[in-house]
């Protein structure tokens, strides 16, 4: 008899595991028939058993994953317009931005969207994407290509140059934002920037290759020199490409706010207008590049090296005694700069110096700071980590619901408003501190003074690098390169390459003097313009 091999038999404590089949039942070799168990044979159906039969299957065509070659191109360019809007609709719905500026920028995306036309026609379906980075990957020194003079070729767009389209549309509807503005917004999260993926649904991520997510990922913090670069870079392509026009800086109000925020007296505001006309700036983008890109071609840069010479003519940073001729001079002030100095760091350690982290301040933190940080400045960590990086489009693990995260993003963001001062009425406080304690120095009319009396503007100091900055000059050149957003390096190489300017200026008038010649004011976009270090 033939038997089968299966599992334990289990009636009446049988452990028998041999089967065989008699008339269709199946019994164990000691005879127990198996329950359930039953095979009808069919003399019909001879020789079938042991056959299987399948249901054939509707015939689906399989679609990739993930999109390669123009697709890919094509998608990542409406994923990247996707993203443009969103930040556009935040900085019009949550930062007062009017409702025109979505129209300016998309206008302006829409010419660069244009010229991808021709890139994408010469790829292949499958061609695989090029490697490049989503960082800027030129400074303000470096030197640039002979093709941006005529327009820069088309490349692909890096995260980054979003920040430049906002700065342009804003730039073009005359409102009075800098570049340090956006760079705020970008740390403090009130503009999607940081982990932007997120954002974007997850049907047109899981399309996208590997290699352009990494581009749309923030690797670092970007930085504002970055931006000024890429600002310029798209006003030479719009230019070149588009003849368009750009119109100077909105810097009156633009000036107003650099000495507010400096909390500076306002007469360097028309000391500034009078440096302006001495110099020529146009405070204009400008057009062309001959040679170097120099930091001193930027609008933004020029007005802010004219608020520093200004202010170290009229309030130097030494201790020296300087006798203006009458009390109608600006130069009968005197700002402490010991004080100015303790202000501007109360304004800036405000949210800091209440227990918590600040906003802004949380993609700072590193691994060391972890263990000073209090358990609220922990919870705050945490809560803008949970809502900067949790994919919220991923669908959940059915057990996540045992594990709650806490209070999600939106209540975590509105359940601090009363622990952020208001910016505008901090500086305003500062302000007021600043200017009641400006103190008075005594005049010297001309017809008392002799030759040691000494004038303001006399003994001006230039420095050249960070090491001659004594302590006052280094505290003002840090805070005004954090408001304009550069480094102290490019700061002291702008002002020194305008103060340069003024040392011509007063020579040639010295020749005239002389000479009785007129000599024109230099312009900084002349061919001849040296690049002093």
């Amino acid at each position: 008899m033939e038997y089968i091999t299966r599992g334990v038999c289990g009636q009446e404590g049988c452990r028998e595991r041999r089967y065989y089949l008699d008339n269709g039942l199946w019994f164990c070799r000691r005879g127990h028939q198996q329950e359930g168990r039953q095979v009808e044979e069919d003399p019909e159906d001879f020789g079938t058993q042991g056959r299987t039969s399948r249901v054939k299957k509707a015939v689906s065509e399989k679609s990739k994953k993930t999109y390669t070659g123009r697709q890919a191109y094509r998608l990542f360019l409406q994923v990247y317009q996707l993203i443009l809007w969103k930040q556009c609709y935040a900085l019009v719905h949550t930062r007062g931005f009017p409702p025109q500026f979505e129209d300016v920028v998309r206008d302006l995306w829409a010419l660069w969207l244009g010229t991808f036309e021709d890139k994408i026609k010469e790829l292949g379906d499958d061609d695989e994407p090029e490697f490049f980075s989503s960082q800027a990957t030129t400074g303000l020194d470096e030197e640039d290509e002979a093709k941006k003079t005529k327009g820069r070729k088309a490349k692909w767009p890096r995260l980054i140059d979003c920040i430049a389209l906002w700065y342009l549309g804003a730039f073009l509807m005359r409102i009075p934002v800098n570049v340090a503005d956006f760079h705020r917004m970008v740390l403090r999260d009130e503009v999607p920037y940081i982990r932007v993926v997120r954002i974007v649904p997850r049907e047109m991520r899981d399309k996208l290759p590997q290699e352009f997510i990494s581009i749309l990922e923030t690797t670092k913090i970007p930085q504002p020199e970055h931006i000024h670069s890429a600002v310029s870079d798209f006003v030479l392509f719009y230019h070149g490409k588009f003849d368009m026009k750009f119109p100077a800086l909105n810097w009156p109000v633009l000036l107003y706010r650099f000495i507010k925020r400096l909390a500076l007296p306002i007469e360097i505001y028309p000391a500034v207008k009078k440096l302006q006309h001495l110099l020529g700036f146009t405070f204009e983008y400008p057009t062309r590049i001959i040679g170097r890109r120099m930091p001193i071609n930027f609008p933004e840069l020029q007005l802010i090296a004219l608020i520093v010479i200004a202010t170290k003519l009229i309030f130097p940073f030494d201790r020296r005694i300087r006798h203006p001729c009458s009390a109608k001079e600006p130069a009968v002030q005197v700002i402490d700069w010991g004080l100015w100095t303790q202000i501007q760091g109360h304004f800036d350690n405000r949210e800091t110096a209440r227990g918590k982290l600040g906003k802004g301040n949380e993609i700072k933190v590193s691994e060391k700071d972890v263990f000073d940080m209090t358990p609220s400045q922990l919870d705050e960590y945490m809560a803008w980590y949970e809502n900067s990086w949790i994919d919220t489009n991923r669908s959940l693990n059915p057990l996540a619901e045992l594990f709650p995260l806490g209070p999600g993003a939106g209540a975590s963001r509105a359940g601090t408003p009363s622990v952020e001062v208001d910016e505008e009425e901090a500086i305003d406080s500062m302000v007021q501190i600043a200017t009641g304690q400006l103190q008075s120095r005594p005049t010297i009319p001309d017809n008392e003074s002799d030759s040691d009396t000494k004038r303001p503007g006399s003994y001006y100091t230039r420095y050249r690098t960070e090491e001659y900055l004594p302590e006052n000059a280094r505290s003002f050149y840090e805070v005004t390169a954090k408001v304009v957003g550069v480094s102290l390096t490019t700061l002291l190489r702008v002002v020194l390459q305008a103060e340069n300017k003024v040392t011509r200026w007063l020579e040639e008038q010295r020749r005239a003097e002389l000479f009785g010649e007129s000599y024109p004011v230099y312009n900084e976009e002349s061919p001849g313009e040296m690049d002093l270090d």
